[in-house]
């Protein structure tokens, strides 16, 4: 027993060590992000999270992200995979708009039959449908247009060791607004820190560094930021708790808690309940702020839903089939 303590405190000591190196990379790579100063960022659809598992979480994710959602939340964390999976989402999102997920994540086993690369790929799309057109200061439009957003990423996880993953995506955005379009490439960063005795992990997201988006004549930087985040898994992996803080160039620091609560009830079958908080969505009027959702698993095959209210501009319902194989 007093041998099992001193490794406890010993792994500790070092994972608390770890936190301010990760957090000092953070601030480092946060000089980058935020380069050209706070103020109107195009492709606001890229802050839309992946996944209604991680959404019922309130997005709290960095650290926790070893799964398909790793390629949006930390691709560093996609290191961790051990089996293929795909995931697909729809969401139901504001004034006749619709969001879409979709992604596939590969991990490679090497010589000695361990996982140290991950290759991933996936889709992002919000398309905004009837939009009245209108050609001068009056209520009356002159018809209807749509707006679509789509990104297209390639995402790599490499595991540097037991403890250690690091990871990047690789993005291609394109935007249309009615009939003008206009494009951009960027990338993700992460790194994640697994303790080897303790099931804490750290890690480190820096998003959307790129190029500027030019609709006409109006050239708009991309929503960069770094996210920094906890996890901590208790009772066998049954219960895992996320923090994270975020900054994005054209939002405040905020912060974001959440957690999932996994029981199996027969072979092969488990469910889950998931809740959250944000201090991302608390603007004034109606109930926000909170996320809920929940997920049932059987064998290779997960259905996953969240609920994501936004005060006075309604609810967004999120809904996600994954399969492992």
């Amino acid at each position: 027993m007093e041998k099992i303590m001193k490794n406890i405190k010993k792994n500790m000591t070092t994972a608390i060590r770890k936190i301010p190196a990760l957090l000092t990379v953070a601030a480092l790579l946060s000089g980058t992000a935020f380069a050209s100063g706070e103020g109107t960022s195009t492709a606001q659809f890229l802050k839309i999270g992946a996944g209604s598992k991680p959404a019922a979480m309130a997005d709290a994710y960095t650290a926790l992200a070893d799964d398909i959602y790793s390629v949006y939340y930390n691709p560093a964390g996609l290191a961790w995979m051990d089996r293929p999976e795909f995931a697909g989402q729809l969401t139901n999102y504001f004034q006749d708009s619709d969001y879409g997920f979709m992604a596939f994540a590969l991990p490679i086993e090497g010589s000695d039959g361990t996982v140290r690369h991950t290759l991933g790929i996936s889709v992002y799309s919000l398309k905004v449908n009837s939009i009245d057109r209108r050609t001068q200061d009056t209520d009356s439009n002159a018809g209807l247009f749509d707006a679509t957003d789509m990104a297209y990423a390639l995402s790599y996880g490499y595991r540097i060791s037991k403890q250690l993953g690091i990871g990047v995506s690789g993005k291609y955005i394109r935007g249309q607004i009615d009939d003008v379009k206009a494009s951009a490439f960027a990338a993700d960063a992460g790194i994640r820190y697994q303790c080897e005795e303790l099931p804490l992990s750290a890690a480190v997201m820096v998003k959307n560094i790129g190029t500027k988006m030019k609709y006409g004549q109006e050239s708009d930087p991309l929503p960069s930021g770094v996210a920094v985040g906890l996890g901590y898994r208790f009772m066998d992996d049954r219960l895992k708790i996320g923090v994270d803080a975020v900054k994005y160039r054209d939002f405040r620091l905020y912060g974001a808690v959440g957690g999932d609560y996994t029981q199996e009830f027969m072979d092969k079958l488990s469910g889950s309940l998931r809740a959250g908080y944000t201090s991302h969505n608390t603007d004034p009027g109606g109930f926000n702020g909170f996320t809920f959702g929940a997920g049932m698993r059987y064998s290779k095959v997960g259905f996953d839903f969240a609920w994501v209210p936004f005060g006075d501009l309604g609810n967004t319902f999120r809904y996600t089939l994954s399969v492992k194989f």
